[in-house]
């Protein structure tokens, strides 16, 4: 790939890992809970994780390199389109999924437990799957050495997914606010539209009543 493919690539990667997350509230979670000594565990589970989803997605994806370059252009184009509904997705979907309240009920209790639960949180869910299965083909190239541009991104991403995991838990009380108040502002709109709908109900029976 070309410095500014890396570069693309780059950005993309860092924009999706800081967006708030399941992985991400569970890391900054137990810093924030248990104490910055979980930080090793729970963000190195995290980024193995991250690169596990990635190597996978790019098993189907070094098989573009083999195919017409015209059919290699129609999913890249599909890809395009899936990374806007991704990104349209994750907006919409609440981050914070666990418990709200400052209590230890995560289910990590040793290092190994928490870098388990990390590690599953990033690796069994279909988030970054389908991230990288949609971004990866924009990089592929018929007459590149895909092996070895697809090692090189594995290392970047590695790189990166460790650094904004990080950075997160290190500032695990700005990244709970931040992912509660975006969680808080998804669940609001239905709760409304509910007592809108149980309120109109109600009057609706009143009515009948007094009649």
């Amino acid at each position: 790939m070309s410095g500014q493919a890396w570069l693309i690539f780059c950005a993309a990667c860092a924009v999706v890992f800081a967006l708030p997350s399941p992985l991400v509230f569970s890391v900054a979670s137990y810093a924030a809970i248990r104490g910055r000594k979980t930080i090793f565990a729970s963000v190195s589970g995290g980024a193995l994780g991250i690169v596990t989803t990635m190597t996978i997605s790019a098993i189907p994806v070094a098989g573009l390199t083999y195919l017409p370059q015209a059919f290699v252009e129609i999913v890249q184009w599909a890809g395009i389109g899936w990374l806007m509904l991704f990104f349209l997705w994750t907006f919409a979907t609440p981050a914070a999924q666990a418990a709200n309240a400052d209590n230890d009920n995560l289910p990590g209790k040793s290092w190994i437990g928490i870098f388990s639960d990390c590690y599953a949180i990033a690796a069994l869910r279909p988030r970054y799957f389908a991230f990288f299965l949609a971004l990866l083909p924009q990089f592929v190239s018929t007459s590149g050495n895909a092996v070895e541009a697809f090692a090189m991104a594995q290392a970047a991403t590695l790189l990166l997914a460790l650094a904004m995991l990080t950075a997160q838990a290190l500032f695990a009380a700005s990244t709970l606010a931040l992912v509660r108040r975006m969680s808080g502002e998804k669940k609001i709109r239905p709760k409304y539209r509910t007592h809108f709908i149980s309120g109109r109900a109600v009057s609706a029976g009143y009515r009948r009543i007094a009649a």
